[in-house]
């Protein structure tokens, strides 16, 4: 799945572990998987997520809708998330299950996503290095996602399990002016 800077709230959290530990259980990791992908893709539509947080909207609309929009094909899992969410009025954790799903099948299967800000656009072979770089620290396999931040100047800064690592002309200057800023308090 996509990384997204979408915030997941923490019943969205409490609802992805429960169908992750039971997809689990069944043996349905990757079904379930696929299934939350749609969902994702779904529920990124500004329209559709206003929509399910909207309310005034019926909860049986929500329903129906759930089961016609994505139900066709969907793991029993999957389904049965939509109608305990249903039945608990909480349509609206359906924003953050995929990302915090995917972020528990990560982690269950060594992943660690990130991302690789630049100035300008990352080559692949760059890129491998970097995720290659990380792996070897972390011990995890690490993913890396390109995205460019022209006020970076130059070099890299990357954002991994919570930790920024700034190796970008931005970051060594902003270093350097706290420096000195501290450097000149300190004499007055």
């Amino acid at each position: 799945m996509a990384s997204s800077s979408l915030y997941v709230g923490p019943a969205a959290r409490r609802y992805a572990r429960a169908l992750f530990a039971a997809a689990i259980d069944a043996d349905a990791l990757d079904a379930v998987g696929s299934d939350l992908e749609v969902v994702a893709v779904a529920v990124g539509d500004a329209e559709i997520a206003a929509w399910l947080e909207d309310p005034r909207v019926d909860d049986r609309q929500r329903e129906s809708f759930l089961e016609k929009k994505m139900g066709d094909g969907f793991h029993r899992l999957t389904l049965n998330l939509f109608q305990v969410l249903a039945r608990r009025r909480r349509h609206s954790a359906l924003l953050g299950i995929p990302q915090a799903f995917s972020a528990l099948v990560n982690e269950h299967e060594g992943r660690i996503l990130g991302v690789v800000e630049t100035a300008l656009p990352l080559a692949d072979s760059d890129r491998e290095e970097l995720e290659h770089a990380f792996s070897l620290g972390t011990g995890k396999q690490v993913l890396l996602e390109p995205r460019i931040e022209k006020k970076l100047l130059g070099g890299a800064r990357v954002t991994l399990g919570g930790f920024r690592y700034d190796g970008s002309a931005r970051g060594r200057l902003d270093s350097i002016r706290g420096r000195l800023a501290q450097a000149t308090t300190g004499q007055s």
